[in-house]
C-alpha cells in the first residue's frame, strides 16, 4: 500500500452519512455533464464516455448553494480543512467494462513544491465494483462513507464500475494549516 495513504472506514456517522447520501443518490440533486477527468482536455480519451460533475467550491468560492449545507461542513470540520481548492461530486455511469482513467493529480495549475502541504480526500457514497487506483498499483475499493486522504501531488485514477448504477465520489482538495489539533 502506498505509504502516504490514510484509509478511514465509517468517517461520518451513520445517520449524516445516510442524510448526505440520500441528498446526494436523490432524483432532484443537479448534476453537470463534462467531457473531462480533473478539467484537463488533455485527459480526454476516445472510449471516455465522460462524467457528470457538480461542483460545490472551486476558485475561491463556493459554486453550489450545498456548500453552506450542514452535510458538507461536518465533513471539512473533520477534515481540519483550513484552506479550501475545490470540493467536487464525480458521477460515473455504469459500463459493459471497467474504464480506467488516465493518472492524475486533481489540480494541474499548482507549483510543484506548493503540492507538498496539500491533501486529497476522495469520500465514497456508494459501494460498487469500480475503485481508485494510484500509481504504486494500490488499490482503494468503493465502499461507502470510507474516505482516502494522499498528498495533492500523488497521481491517481478512478476505475469505472459495472455492478451498480452510479459510482459517486466526493473530491475535496485543501490545505491543513493545523495538523497537531
Amino acid at each position: 500500500m502506498h505509504s502516504d495513504l490514510i484509509i478511514q472506514d465509517n468517517f461520518l456517522p451513520k445517520e449524516e452519512f445516510n442524510a448526505l447520501r440520500e441528498e446526494i443518490m436523490g432524483r432532484y440533486f443537479p448534476w453537470f455533464f463534462t467531457p473531462e477527468i480533473a478539467f484537463d482536455a488533455s485527459l480526454k480519451e476516445a472510449n471516455w464516455p465522460g462524467q457528470l460533475v457538480h461542483m460545490i467550491y472551486d476558485e475561491n468560492v463556493p459554486q453550489s448553494p450545498f456548500y453552506k449545507s450542514h452535510l458538507f461542513l461536518t465533513i471539512l470540520e473533520q477534515l481540519k480543512a483550513d484552506v479550501l481548492i475545490r470540493i467536487k461530486l464525480n458521477l460515473r455511469p455504469r459500463l459493459p467494462e471497467p474504464y480506467f482513467s488516465n493518472f492524475h493529480t486533481d489540480i494541474l495549475d499548482m507549483e510543484e513544491d506548493g503540492f507538498a502541504n496539500f491533501t486529497t480526500s476522495i469520500f465514497y457514497i456508494n459501494t460498487n465494483n469500480g475503485y481508485t487506483e494510484f500509481e504504486d498499483s494500490t488499490i482503494v475499493e468503493s465502499v461507502e462513507n470510507r474516505l482516502v486522504s494522499f498528498p495533492l501531488n500523488v497521481r491517481h485514477r478512478g476505475v469505472s464500475q459495472t455492478d451498480t448504477q452510479r459510482r459517486i465520489v466526493i473530491n475535496f482538495n485543501y490545505l491543513k494549516l493545523h495538523e497537531n489539533t
